[in-house]
């Protein structure tokens, strides 16, 4: 874990954006495949509809992997050119610009990194992640070579679950991460590793960008 690795405007104007401004969507998986729900189709999900995806998540979840975490795809989003004006936008160009890619050779190891992805994040009770490790969702083609969470959660406490935790292949705990304010976890893949079950007593969301460094 890196500390205060973002400059204290930086680091305010990306939480400022994080809090007030993302129009959240929602991911999880449907039928074993991956989709993000925008903002307006979530508002136009009927109650019954809303529960029954929870409800198919849940049980997905109880045979394997699966998610479900509010999120904002910053990469489509950016190519696409929606919310022009939003900070995120600044930020994966900083995370793809020269200086921060080479820090992230220099970290890992891995002088084949290239480019960055990125989404933003937001866990709410009931919000998780489970078990993986990067590589057996993505496929033997996928070009990810290392993960990256930016935290930026002021005054998270370890018992509201959210945390980033690390496994052996046979089941072991191998190291845990509480949510911070402006730091930086960056691992090697494959990695096995979950977010935790964010409590219902939970009173601030946890709030990151997360993606992967990646080869050309």
């Amino acid at each position: 874990m890196i500390p205060d690795i973002l400059d204290k405007e930086t680091a305010e104007t990306l939480s400022h954006c994080l809090r007030e401004e993302v129009p959240w969507g929602l991911s999880t998986q449907v039928d074993g495949t991956g989709r993000t729900f925008t903002q307006g189709e979530l508002r136009a999900m009927k109650p019954e509809q809303w529960h029954g995806m929870v409800r198919d998540a849940q049980k997905e979840a109880q045979k394997g992997y699966q998610f479900f975490f509010n999120s904002y795809q910053m990469v489509t989003a950016y190519k696409e050119k929606r919310d022009p004006d939003l900070f995120l936008h600044r930020f994966l160009e900083l995370l793809n610009s020269p200086p921060m890619l080479e820090f992230a050779r220099r970290v890992t190891g891995l002088d084949d990194i290239a480019k960055a992805d990125g989404q933003a994040t937001c866990y709410l009770p009931g919000h998780y992640l489970r078990r993986h490790n990067d590589v057996a969702q993505a496929g033997p083609t996928d070009n990810r070579r290392a993960a990256y969470v930016v935290n930026m959660t002021r005054n998270w406490q370890a018992d509201w679950g959210g945390l980033l935790h690390f496994m052996t292949e046979d089941g072991h705990m191998d190291g845990s991460w509480v949510p911070g304010w402006n730091t930086l976890v960056l691992f090697s893949i494959p990695a096995w590793h979950y977010v935790s079950c964010v409590a219902p007593y939970a009173t601030e969301p946890r709030l990151a960008v997360t993606g992967w460094f990646r080869t050309h």
